[in-house]
């Protein structure tokens, strides 16, 4: 790949500095990977001087600094191979450049060394496809193919890219608008059929939140044989699918709910917190769309809907860090999935708990998405928001203290021992259980189904 810069940033009479990541979300080793990297200006070759971040803790990204011996000219040429991660280490989001059915696929936090220029940029990117065999081609979060970037030269490294022989979806050549994929390895799927079902999921969410403009999403998917196979991570417009051999007994099919959570990001966003402790309200909110969203669209029944619930209900109950805090998750971060994802479903019960709570208050005037759509459009128009954007908010409805339960439960991570019975809607209700875990019972609760009830009188609630 070659970035070559269409309007020059002057970059003379300043210090000059390269960065890329060491760890990255608990992909090892990326800098060590960077190899015979060379800088040069109009007065000649750089020399650069390297200093490293200190270790993050929990797998969080920190970088490695290349840092010139002297002022840098502009225009300069930089030069380095990335060599691919290779197969081995802990499993972790698919950031990693992998190499994987005659092509490569991966993040720019995978491979990209970035000069660290905090003006905005128009730059065009060519991929040159040189030694790679058959029908190939390319594509990347901002475009199929070459494609032209306008922002800080950094903001490369949050776009997913896949280059070799690429499966595609819809097939043909590359139309605007909808939802496109692109996949390599030999899909454990029908990738054609199950990216069919994706953009009509969409399609759905693009309707529902509305909000956005979004005429265009790219869904990209790797099929590896050897580990780690990584998982399912978004960035803008667009998400990564890595995942591996199916498991015995496993049907071939797209984790469906998987699908929606990550599209379900782009509508969520996030929210201005501390590396990792913002997971609450991104994760957490999505993880809690990613259930209700589909039993509303009608693409799962009710059975499934519950069944679903329960599922979360059990991850969340038989957690080994129910009662820890949002820090000390963070500290872990990506040392024990099982750990790492306490907020997602601590959240997803947060915001369930909260709808029923709001309904109640103001005797069904008003729900969640009142508040929750209210924050997407602040967002959009500028406005930060952050934790207390958000407890004054909610503060406003349902009094003060909330400031003090949203600490209690959400950063200090105070068991909230029983979510509301109601808060996934008038179908379901609540009813006391015990969980097995390392043989010993944990109380929680289960969801079944209200008697005389049926979906419709409850998908829309």
């Amino acid at each position: 790949m070659t970035i070559g810069q269409a309007s020059q940033p002057d970059c003379v009479g300043r210090d000059f500095s390269l960065a890329a990541p060491i760890v990255y979300a608990a992909v090892d080793g990326i800098a060590d990977r960077m190899q015979a990297i060379t800088l040069e200006d109009p007065a000649g070759p750089v020399k650069l001087a390297i200093r490293d971040d200190p270790p993050a803790p929990g797998g969080f990204p920190y970088f490695r600094h290349f840092t010139a011996d002297r002022l840098v000219e502009c225009p300069f040429t930089l030069r380095y191979t990335a060599v691919v991660q290779p197969p081995g280490g802990r499993n972790g989001p698919p950031f990693g450049i992998r190499a994987v059915g005659g092509g490569l696929a991966g993040a720019g936090s995978g491979f990209l060394l970035v000069p660290g220029l905090d003006r905005p940029v128009a730059a065009s990117i060519h991929w040159d496809l040189t030694g790679l065999e058959g029908n190939v081609s390319a594509a990347s979060t901002f475009g199929d193919g070459d494609f032209a970037f306008r922002g800080p030269i950094a903001g490369l490294m949050q776009g997913w890219y896949i280059a070799g022989p690429v499966g595609r979806f819809p097939q043909g050549e590359p139309r605007p608008g909808g939802l496109h994929a692109y996949w390599l390895g030999k899909p454990v799927f029908d990738a054609p059929r199950d990216m069919a079902w994706t953009a009509s999921a969409y399609a759905y969410l693009k309707q529902y939140f509305g909000y956005l403009e979004q005429p265009e999403y790219r869904v990209f998917m790797r099929f590896l044989e050897q580990a780690p196979f990584g998982g399912a991570t978004a960035l803008d417009n667009s998400f990564m699918l890595s995942r591996g051999p199916l498991k015995p007994d496993e049907p071939p099919l797209a984790p469906r709910s998987t699908l929606f959570h990550e599209m379900i990001h782009q509508w969520v966003g996030g929210i201005d917190a501390p590396q990792g402790v913002s997971s609450w309200f991104s994760e957490g909110l999505t993880t809690y769309y990613e259930y209700i969203l589909p039993f509303r669209g009608g693409f799962v029944g009710l059975e499934a809907y519950r069944d679903g619930v329960n599922k979360l209900a059990r991850d969340y109950f038989i957690n080994p860090a129910r009662g820890m805090s949002a820090a000390d998750i963070t500290r872990i971060g990506f040392g024990d999935d099982r750990i790492r994802h306490m907020p997602y479903q601590r959240g997803a019960f947060y915001f369930a708990d909260l709808d029923s709570r709001i309904r109640a208050r103001t005797r069904g005037k008003s729900k969640l998405e009142d508040l929750l759509f209210r924050l997407f459009r602040d967002r959009q128009s500028g406005r930060t928001i952050d934790h207390r954007y958000w407890t004054d908010a909610v503060s406003q409805i349902l009094g003060d203290d909330e400031g003090e339960r949203f600490e209690r439960i959400i950063l200090n991570g105070e068991d909230m021992a029983a979510p509301a019975s109601d808060g996934f809607g008038p179908c379901l209700e609540a009813i006391a259980t015990e969980f097995e875990t390392g043989g010993k019972p944990r109380p929680g609760y289960v969801w079944k189904i209200r008697d005389g009830i049926g979906p419709t009188d409850c998908q829309n609630w």
